[in-house]
């Protein structure tokens, strides 16, 4: 199960660093798409830390700050907020810390 859990944090920390890239890429830098990078790089780094209970509590506040920024992403760029997105995203890490916590105890 703990498998599971680093396999899937490091494929989603990998896709959210790849899209911050491009989007750097595509429009130049600027700072959320510098601190989408920034935290896709602590949570590959945060997985391989040997105390797991600062694990989890990296990965929530990790979690934290992307759903931050991803809604200052959506305000600025589309000037709107997709609930139905961010209510997935925020399930899907919900998914990720519970496996996370049955992990560590």
């Amino acid at each position: 199960m703990d498998t599971i859990a680093y396999v899937l944090i490091v494929v989603y920390a990998l896709l959210t660093g790849i899209a911050g890239l491009h989007q750097w890429k595509e429009n130049g830098y600027q700072l959320r798409t510098f601190l989408f990078v920034v935290l896709s790089i602590s949570m590959l780094i945060t997985i391989f830390l040997p105390n797991k209970t600062l694990v989890l509590m990296l990965l929530i506040l990790e979690f934290v700050l992307l759903h931050v920024l991803a809604i200052a992403e959506g305000l600025v760029t589309n000037k709107q907020l997709r609930y139905s997105h961010h209510i997935v995203r925020f399930i899907f890490h919900c998914i990720l810390l519970l496996i996370v916590y049955k992990f560590i105890n």
